[in-house]
């Protein structure tokens, strides 16, 4: 062994392990087993079986020729003494995947440049980082694996070519090798995301086939750290030696354990349903969860926020953090609100894109999370520019007056959602989720007739329509509805504030709309289903209820924004 290793990793070689196309390779298919199982293979290629390889070359030996220096779902970053131990390391966990889970793209690189010494391990690193996005350019893609030819019976799943037949309720179907890996390991990978978080909430394994509970409309929710990128990066100059290999490893678990933690405190909160619950991923900073969408806003406001929360009191996460002088880590995450059948790719690729827009935060205030959402009602699966190109309104005047203003914009939904403590009078204080869901619970409804919400639902049918006209027409829209309700004040002073919203120093006037957002939320809470499904825990819960669109509501499936 070379005697300058133990140390510092000093003339040892970079070993970087990946999974690629994660996605892709979850979803293949749109039964939740089968995208339970494929998250758990991809979380194995990154651990158990790197570990398996790392312990095999190490055995017998008093020190060790390989050192795992990080181990995490679908990655590992590795220091060997010589490039073809690394080699051999990347040899073992890529066969166990042609092996174990057929169609998974994992592939490693080995740095053929040893560490030159302790300054040099973070710049060794990011060379190992080139070389292999480098290769994995260059490698042909893991679905030519697999070609479809004309004597090939299609998989009952996928559509990909069948390799096997498995049962399912009585009867055998052909199954895609992939798919059939999945299925084998989907019980695995329910309990040990049920072993992280709350088992009664996860869906049971006798019941995977059925999908979570849910009262007509089910929640996909992709969550992510903000700025994870870059705090790896610090730590890669703010430390050298085995100071470096210390801290990188360390903050890795932290990250994980802050990321577990939060989720598993939001969960917790849902005490009244079972089975309403399907971790996909959940490791490192990203959650990717298939929920009832009934708890689905507050479970993720609640994640965001005890995320920053758990991270802050975290001692690795705040000594890291501290040494390279960045704030608080935080979150933003988005949910996309779909029908139990709708495909789950495109509704986690909606989740993602709703992700990326709560991210806009990063831009304003740093040590706030938000979270973005959408009720979809159309069929055809789009991107969330072209859905809510039609819920962007010319606003000829965005002043509190009438006329004479620079033209802006009017944007009916109240997202990005801002979770945090903002400044007073800011973007963020005025996107915080306070407001949002003030106005939720004053158009719910409530359980006493002689406390109607303060607006019916015929007075929010005429601001929608008011709203799509543009600022001028819902002006003259809110004075007819406070005229008409119950409580004209009450009204009044509702529509002032959540009607048309001004965002503070923005480029150009920009105003958004509280309403239809608060009016989604409510929808969703209240389920749309004639019974609540299985584990519900609540009697009648999941009946349509006074505040569902029973009266008549005209929006249609392409113009419902949130």
């Amino acid at each position: 062994m070379n005697s300058q290793s133990p140390a510092s990793g000093t003339g040892r070689h970079w070993v970087v392990i990946e999974t690629g196309a994660n996605q892709a390779y979850v979803f293949a298919s749109n039964k939740q087993a089968v995208n339970v199982g494929a998250s758990e293979l991809i979380f194995r290629a990154g651990t158990e079986w790197v570990r398996t390889a790392v312990d095999t070359i190490n055995n017998g030996r008093t020190e060790p020729l390989v050192e795992i220096v990080v181990a995490a779902s679908g990655k590992a970053l590795l220091l060997a003494d010589d490039a073809d131990t690394g080699r051999a390391v990347v040899r073992a966990v890529t066969r166990r995947a042609l092996d174990e889970a057929p169609g998974l793209d994992v592939w490693g690189t080995v740095d053929p440049e040893p560490v030159a010494g302790d300054a040099d391990l973070g710049p060794a690193l990011t060379r190992a980082y080139q070389r292999q996005a480098a290769w994995r350019s260059r490698r042909p893609s893991a679905s030519l694996r697999h070609p479809t030819l004309p004597f090939t019976r299609p998989c009952h799943y996928s559509g990909q070519p069948s390799t096997a037949f498995g049962r399912e309720g009585g009867t055998w179907y052909p199954r895609a090798a992939k798919v059939d890996a999945a299925w084998r390991r989907r019980d695995d990978g329910r309990n040990r995301m049920a072993d992280r978080l709350v088992d009664s909430a996860v869906v049971q394994a006798d019941q995977l086939n059925d999908g979570v509970s849910n009262a007509g409309w089910v929640a996909v929710m992709h969550a992510d750290g903000n700025g994870i990128g870059g705090v790896f990066r610090s730590i890669a100059e703010a430390y050298s030696g085995q100071e470096f290999l210390d801290w990188l490893g360390a903050f890795s678990r932290a990250l994980d354990e802050v990321t577990v933690t939060a989720l598993r405190y939001a969960v917790e909160q849902v005490t009244d349903r079972t089975g309403w619950l399907l971790p996909l991923v959940v490791g490192g900073d990203d959650v990717t969860v298939v929920m009832d969408a009934r708890p689905a806003f507050e479970v993720t406001a609640t994640f965001v926020e005890r995320f920053a929360a758990t991270a802050a009191g975290h001692p690795v996460v705040s000594r890291v953090l501290s040494d390279v002088g960045l704030p608080g880590l935080t979150a933003c995450a988005g949910i996309a609100y779909v029908k139990p059948h709708y495909p789950f790719s495109e509704a986690y690729g909606l989740a993602e894109q709703l992700c990326t827009s709560a991210k806009q935060i990063k831009r304003v205030d740093e040590n706030c999370g938000a979270l973005d959402f959408h009720v979809l009602h159309d069929s055809v699966g789009q991107s969330l520019g072209r859905i809510r190109a039609p819920l962007t309104v010319r606003d000829g005047d965005s002043g509190s007056g009438s006329g004479g203003g620079e033209s802006g914009e009017l944007r009916l939904w109240p997202g990005p959602v801002v979770i945090g403590t903002p400044e007073p009078g800011s973007w963020a204080a005025a996107h915080h989720v306070t407001p949002l869901r003030k106005a939720v619970a004053a158009l719910s409804a409530k359980p006493r007739e002689d406390d109607p919400p303060v607006l019916a639902r015929s007075a929010l049918h005429r601001l929608r329509q008011a709203l799509l006209a543009g600022r001028p027409e819902a002006v003259r829209a809110s004075d007819q509805v406070a005229v008409w309700a119950a409580d004209p004040g009450a009204a009044r002073t509702f529509l002032d504030e959540h009607l048309l919203v001004a965002e503070p120093a923005t480029d150009r006037p920009v105003s958004f709309s509280r309403i239809l957002g608060a009016v989604d939320l409510i929808d969703m809470a209240a389920g749309t289903a004639p019974h609540a499904g299985r584990g519900s825990g609540r009697p009648g819960d999941g009946h349509r209820s006074d505040s569902h669109r029973s009266d008549g509501d005209p929006r249609t499936r392409q113009e419902v924004a949130a």
